[in-house]
């Protein structure tokens, strides 16, 4: 009955968050305005029990870097040096002068740390460590495979939380081999973008010009600083543009990276519930544009999500067929660029939806950032095997099972032979 009444609450729990508007979501939650920025958030679920006489044998994994600094030190910097020389002037509100404060604060604690993995991602990593482990022991056992092979984008965050990872998972079992990479070799399996250098720069610039012609700054600045246009002039000749939206955005990126952090001030209070939403609109069509399955480039970057799925079918072949039998468990290190496409060419439920640029308002009625990419995101695909040899697999995103349009009577696993067939199809 309890198990029951858990179930019951997830699943109205993901109801009402499904039938909730972003706008809705990031009102009652201003932490979701943050995007890919977005904090791990550990979602009880009540894991189904596997078809009689399977048992989990080996795991293939990817996961994003746990939370991090912003990785381009400007983004502490240049508002810093706004903020200075405007209260040097006497051009700050009391608002202003305060924001001056905490931005201080968070700029000396990023010094010489652009891009390091926070003490809460590392702790994030650790924990989904730790609950793979708990809860699929006889993979980690040692008795049946002993060794695991790692792969860690050259990003030292990314190296750091494969460090984090299974410094957790030795701890439960000592005896287990790990295998550790992290090179440019292995780079189309952790860091997947050999197609990006064909659009990216396009889709940064529609999505820089977008965001530009819709921002409502004013207001923002106004409420900083107590002389509109020295503001104007002085972020202008900062940001070299011709208007005060990157400044915003600028804050915005800062106002969220903070719960990335244990002890660092909000800034939430800064913004607007309605420039909140703003600012989280224009991230997400920049991301959707670079990384996602857009109308106008998710053709070429689910090309890249085909390379990383091509890896995890041909790895777990290999396991399956007696090639590499002591392999217990595949595990990847990387980024958000590498979680978007895959999940996208998969057509996982949610995170595929296709929009044109051209009716890109449409947007956060298919695809949502925060809910599909957060800092420390991972993918996991759980094989079960019986006597037979007969081989199940479940997919999980974020460490919660998904939906793809693949049939399956026994939900939410699916037969190894149906499921390579249609990873493959996606392939092509």
């Amino acid at each position: 009955m309890k198990k029951l009444l858990l179930l019951l609450v997830a699943v109205g729990a993901m109801a009402v968050a499904n039938a909730q508007t972003m706008r809705e979501s990031i009102a009652a939650d201003p932490d979701l305005a943050a995007g890919i920025y977005t904090a791990y958030r550990v979602t009880d679920q009540v894991a189904p029990a596997a078809p009689r006489g399977y048992k989990p044998f080996y795991i293939s994994h990817y996961g994003r870097h746990g939370s991090r600094y912003q990785t381009a030190p400007e983004k502490y910097s240049q508002p810093l040096e706004i903020f200075e020389k405007a209260c040097k002037d006497g051009k700050l509100t009391a608002l202003g002068l305060d924001a001056l404060r905490r931005v201080r604060i968070l700029a000396d604690d990023a010094y010489l740390r652009a891009g390091d993995l926070s003490r809460r991602g590392e702790r994030e990593q650790r924990g989904i460590a730790e609950r793979m482990v708990m809860c699929y022991p006889q993979v980690f056992d040692g008795k049946g495979a002993d060794h695991i092979t790692c792969f860690a984008s050259p990003s030292v965050r990314c190296v750091m939380s494969m460090a984090a990872f299974t410094e957790r998972v030795k701890e439960f079992n000592p005896k287990l081999e790990f295998t550790r990479n992290a090179s440019e070799h292995d780079i189309d399996i952790t860091r997947p973008e050999k197609n990006m250098n064909v659009f990216y720069k396009k889709a940064r610039v529609m999505a820089r010009e977008y965001q530009q012609k819709n921002t409502e700054d004013r207001d923002f600045v106004s409420r900083l600083f107590n002389d509109y246009d020295y503001a104007e002039k002085l972020i202008c000749s900062t940001y070299n543009t011709t208007s005060t939206y990157a400044f915003i955005g600028n804050m915005h990126d800062l106002a969220m990276i903070v719960q990335n952090f244990d002890d660092l001030p909000s800034l939430h209070d800064l913004f607007t519930e309605s420039e909140r939403y703003q600012m989280w609109q224009f991230f997400n069509i920049r991301r959707y544009l670079t990384y996602g399955p857009s109308a106008d480039f998710g053709d070429i970057r689910n090309k890249d999500g085909q390379l990383l799925l091509r890896d995890i079918v041909e790895r777990a072949d290999k396991v399956i067929s007696g090639e590499t039998p002591n392999e217990a468990a595949t595990l990847r290190f990387g980024h958000d660029s590498a979680v978007i496409p895959l999940l996208a060419v998969m057509q996982v439920e949610g995170c595929d939806g296709r929009v044109a640029f051209s009716e890109i308002e449409k947007l956060p009625e298919v695809w949502c950032d925060s809910r599909i990419t957060s800092m420390s995101v991972n993918v996991q695909f759980i094989f079960y095997r019986n006597r037979k040899g007969d081989v199940l697999v479940r997919m999980m995103h974020s460490e919660k099972d998904v939906r793809i349009p693949l049939k399956s009577d026994i939900y939410p696993f699916y037969r190894w032979e149906d499921f390579r067939s249609y990873c493959l199809e996606q392939c092509r």
